[in-house]
């Protein structure tokens, strides 16, 4: 297991984050299609995939991670999940296709956030959701430093900036926040 996979997999953080228990309160149907983009090892994609029977698009950068990942769902027998591996924003998924687009712990270390939003734009369905989940900027148990984390405004500014609309937000364990976005009408 390398760093990074022990950083993900990081028991704490699994329960703070409770994939299962946060996709139901994200309101994942069971057909829905999903994309989580950073899947990393899956920790939101397996919980996802069980859930529903629609397709779940895992995305990384990362071969090693996306290699664990794929592990995983053979030893599940899960067979909806299509893993892409991505250096740009430009994935093999056909445009509103997608009715939940997942950022845990991805937004604050996306640069080029105005080209993963419009990649999200032309992927998500015009009922579609992006959800993202970051960690506080504030002091919590786990998590980057400070000056790596994005806040809650910053991740509202960038968003509804790029065409999508707040509908809700809430805390998550003790170091997460979500934030649910849907595309404006007419885009």
């Amino acid at each position: 297991m390398n760093h990074k996979q022990e950083k993900l997999e990081n028991p704490a953080r699994l329960a703070d984050l409770n994939p299962p228990a946060a996709l139901q309160k994200l309101g994942l149907g069971p057909h829905d299609t999903v994309c989580d983009i950073g899947a990393g090892t899956g920790i939101f994609t397996i919980p996802a995939a069980r859930q529903t029977n629609g397709t779940v698009y895992a995305i990384d950068m990362n071969d090693e991670l996306l290699l664990v990942l794929e592990a995983k769902m053979r030893s599940e027998g899960l067979s909806n999940i299509k893993t892409i591996r991505s250096m740009a924003f430009d994935y093999d998924i056909p445009m509103h296709s997608v009715d939940m687009v997942l950022l845990v712990t991805v937004l604050h270390e996306i640069e080029e956030k105005p080209e993963l939003l419009g990649e999200i734009t032309r992927i998500l369905k015009p009922s579609g959701k992006l959800c993202v989940i970051e960690f506080r900027k504030e002091p919590t148990p786990m998590g980057p430093p400070l000056p790596h984390r994005i806040a809650i405004e910053d991740v509202e500014s960038v968003c509804t900036a790029h065409g999508f609309t707040e509908r809700e937000r809430f805390l998550l364990g003790e170091n997460f926040y979500v934030m649910i976005f849907n595309p404006k009408a007419g885009d």
